[in-house]
């Protein structure tokens, strides 16, 4: 099993990165693009922890920026009817912690938002994940307090990621922020209200 890539960004294609790990190897990695903190940028370092799929007709390698992602993308992997191409896509759209919301609330709709989850789908990965989540280290509580309707500003997460806070404290920091100052504050309002609350955590 491979259990993480260490490289350089090569090439970032429409669902996958191409991670250059020296002495002419490359390796075509499958990731959640809009979940992945920090964005990749060609050129620039990265470290993604992976899973590798292997199939008859093909070896694939899915890369995701933290533990929690790749916890949730297994959970899905295990459930009838979920392939490798929807969990990611579910991945994709929703955080570790709002995923874990979603189950909590048992609300199927942020699940059929989802491109290729109808309502069976999403109403069995309800029903096969409620409870199961004591072992993914998201805070469910916390989540909850955010109206499902709003999504963790994506630029807010990625400058406290380049500050050193991991993914956790990050999506942590900035619900908070943004549940304290409201969905018209700026990016930089949002960052400095997140700051104040590291510092007294």
């Amino acid at each position: 099993m491979i259990a993480f890539v260490r490289g350089v960004v090569a090439a970032v294609e429409e669902d996958s990165v191409i991670v250059e790990l020296g002495g002419g190897i490359a390796l075509s990695v499958s990731v959640p693009l809009r979940m992945l903190q920090p964005y990749p940028i060609v050129g620039e370092p990265i470290f993604l922890y992976t899973h590798l799929q292997i199939r008859e007709d093909a070896w694939t390698l899915y890369g995701f920026s933290d533990r929690e992602q790749l916890q949730v993308f297994r959970l899905l992997l295990n459930i009838s009817g979920v392939g490798a191409k929807t969990a990611l896509a579910i991945v994709d759209q929703l955080s570790a912690s709002r995923f874990a919301a979603v189950i909590a609330a048992q609300d199927s709709k942020p699940l059929t938002a989802v491109s290729g989850v109808g309502k069976k789908t999403a109403e069995r990965i309800l029903l096969e994940l409620k409870g199961k989540f004591s072992t993914l280290a998201v805070d469910v509580s916390a989540t909850l307090e955010m109206p499902m309707g709003e999504e963790l500003n994506q630029d807010l997460l990625a400058a406290l990621r380049q500050l050193g806070y991991t993914a956790s404290e990050s999506r942590a920091f900035a619900l908070q922020a943004q549940t304290a100052l409201g969905s018209s504050a700026t990016a930089e309002e949002l960052l400095r209200e997140a700051l104040k609350l590291a510092m007294k955590a």
